[in-house]
């Protein structure tokens, strides 16, 4: 009978690669656990050992097919974490005002978003170029509050002290109430 499909010789019957397949997951295993271990005094083996469900540990089953919980000695109490992990915390926001020559808006900016980024969200049109902090078209001044524009690298710092900003390269601090449209202002 003849089929689309050909045969490619007989099927093999020789195990080698995956032998030596099984052999590898093997070594590489035992590589893994010898690498857990190298911190502790203990024997190579003992790690697997301590890292085991506690002998005599009951296992509680769950109404329904549900999973199962076990009771007693915590199985992943010695593992140990070696990694940095930065607090989740939510970004604080803010209200920022904002005195446009076609009148004021108010926004909800949070602190780790740039008011020219969260204003154009909100649909307002704020002037701007560089998006970088690098020249003055963004330019306002602050009326009350503070932000950070730290990223800047245009203003002067007799301009800075003077309440500019530049609008696409800072950030809220505080309720702020920023006077935009300031470019002429500053020269």
């Amino acid at each position: 009978m003849h089929s689309e499909y050909e045969t490619f010789g007989e099927p093999k019957r020789n195990y080698t690669k995956l032998i030596a397949s099984v052999a590898l997951n093997v070594v590489l295993f035992v590589g893994i656990v010898c690498v857990m271990n190298s911190n502790s005094a203990a024997p190579v083996g003992v790690g697997l050992i301590n890292r085991a469900p506690a002998v005599g540990s009951r296992i509680l089953r769950t109404p329904g097919n549900q999973c199962l919980r076990v009771s007693g000695q915590n199985p992943f109490a010695r593992v140990n974490v070696r990694a940095i992990h930065a607090p989740m915390t939510a970004a604080a926001t803010y209200k920022v005002t904002l005195e446009t020559p076609e009148g004021t808006s108010v926004i909800e900016c949070p602190d780790d978003t740039y008011i020219l980024d969260k204003a154009e969200e909100e649909g307002i049109d704020l002037p701007y170029s560089c998006r970088a902090g690098a020249c003055s078209t963004c330019a306002g001044k602050v009326v009350t509050g503070t932000l950070d524009q730290s990223d800047q690298s245009f203003l002067e710092d007799s301009q800075v002290a003077d309440g500019f900003v530049l609008t696409c390269v800072a950030y809220p601090t505080s309720d702020v109430t920023i006077k935009t449209h300031q470019e002429e202002e500053l020269f």
